[in-house]
């Protein structure tokens, strides 16, 4: 009996030690997250899709954490709380500098980040009813339109797009609204006659088209008019098609296309990018299977010579084993580094 229990009591004590030997020998898990828009924005789309693509094809456990927007999650970023993010290119630009709502945030000196990858664009414009008698940016002077907005950027867009047609922000009636679904709404209300700032694709279009019919303003691509638009916002005009998910588009013209990018830490590691952007480049194809809006997110447009903030090193090595790196990319790299360190 008494060598029954002493063979008990060393098979418990090997089976203890066999255990602590193996969890210190196994590997720590490695943890990511990723700051976005709240939940139901195409932003957090986006997040949640980098997050399921890489941990089905890494031993990362990616973690999307939705808030306001940048200005709440960059703080994070530069507490190395939050690795990546994803914004539009024109918060991406003014937090790296420090400029617009971000000199404040960031004490003046901008947020340490970096670009991993273009994401898919937006194509935005202001929204009328059809019987509203407005057929481009020109006739929305004295007209009430959506804005006021809380988000900065969002504002500019409006101010950007009448800027196409030659309109000030002090030539419209403004119709204070809190989001691009409320400025979509005041136009459905009566309350407005065109939307603030609003994009292709939003279910409230659809909304509006049933019961009153929607127009989507489109654009003129003269540079003159172009050069206006840009002293607001930046961007690109996008040909659209009457077609399947264009609702309010009449005929082929242009839409206002702005990037979403992929941005993340300046210090997170060369090689924790590098991973990450070699599993999105390889398994691009599943992110359009997780939502149609980003069939289009292919490795062709992680990089283009429109970009405005400097890539991280990591994203560059694998640009560079691609052949995609070109000089012309070098040289806008070098040049946006000059920035930074004025």
């Amino acid at each position: 009996m008494k060598r029954n229990v002493k063979f008990l009591i060393i098979m418990a004590t090997l089976l203890c030690l066999a255990w602590v030997l193996g969890a210190e020998s196994a590997p720590a898990k490695e943890f990511m997250s990723i700051g976005t828009h709240p939940v139901g924005s195409f932003f957090n789309v986006v997040g949640t899709a980098v997050a399921k693509v890489v941990s089905d094809h890494s031993d990362v456990v990616p973690t999307v954490k939705p808030m306001k927007g940048p200005v709440a999650w960059l703080p994070f970023m530069e507490r190395d709380s939050i690795d990546l993010g994803v914004l539009n290119m024109w918060d991406a630009e003014k937090s790296w500098l420090g400029e617009s709502v971000y000199s404040k945030l960031s004490g003046g000196k901008g947020f340490p980040v970096r670009l991993v990858a273009i994401s898919v664009n937006n194509l935005g414009c202001l929204v009328v009813a059809k019987d509203s008698g407005i057929f481009s940016y020109s006739d929305l002077k004295g007209k009430r339109v959506g804005g006021n907005m809380p988000v900065p950027s969002l504002q500019l867009q409006i101010e950007a797009y009448l800027a196409n047609g030659g309109v000030k922000w002090s030539e419209v009636t403004p119709v204070p609204v809190n989001s691009v679904q409320e400025a979509v709404a005041v136009v459905i209300d009566g309350r407005a006659d065109a939307s603030g700032a609003a994009a292709l694709g939003m279910p409230i279009i659809d909304e509006l088209h049933a019961k009153k019919g929607a127009r989507l303003l489109q654009f003129d691509t003269s540079q003159e008019a172009l050069a206006r638009t840009r002293q607001f916002f930046p961007g690109y005009p996008v040909k659209v098609a009457p077609g399947p998910g264009n609702t309010g588009i009449e005929k082929e013209g242009y839409l206002w296309g702005y990037d979403i990018y992929l941005i993340c830490r300046s210090n997170y590691p060369d090689d924790k990018v590098y991973d990450v952007m070699k599993i999105l480049w390889d398994h691009h194809q599943e992110l359009g299977k997780i939502h149609a809006g980003l069939k289009a997110w292919k490795p062709e447009i992680f990089l283009t010579n429109q970009f405005i903030v400097p890539y991280h090193p990591g994203a560059v090595r694998l640009f560079k084993e691609k052949g995609v790196w070109t000089k012309e990319m070098a040289n806008i790299q070098e040049e946006l580094l000059k920035k930074e360190q004025k």
